[in-house]
């Protein structure tokens, strides 16, 4: 699975390999970091919510997949919380 996302991360480790000035480097790897993190964050809802899917799984089933995450945090996660 990670194997799929390997170019995405040459890709990305690449266009920040333009960047000469070292201030503008950093900005940049910034600004990646914060919309990974926004995009990762609603991914992992998006997957909390289909792996919950309405009751068919409990929370704690859902924490468990989630890497051991407590069935509150799952419950959170899947409200958005």
């Amino acid at each position: 699975m990670t194997d799929r996302l390997q170019p995405v991360v040459v890709a990305l480790n690449d266009a920040l390999d333009t960047f000469s000035d070292p201030v503008d480097e950093f900005e940049a790897i910034e600004r990646v970091e914060e919309l990974i993190g926004e995009t990762l964050r609603g991914r992992r809802r998006s997957v909390a919510i289909r792996l919950y899917d309405g009751g068919a799984r409990t929370y704690r089933e859902v924490g468990q997949i989630m890497g051991g995450v407590t069935a509150s945090r799952a419950e959170q996660i899947v409200k958005g919380r």
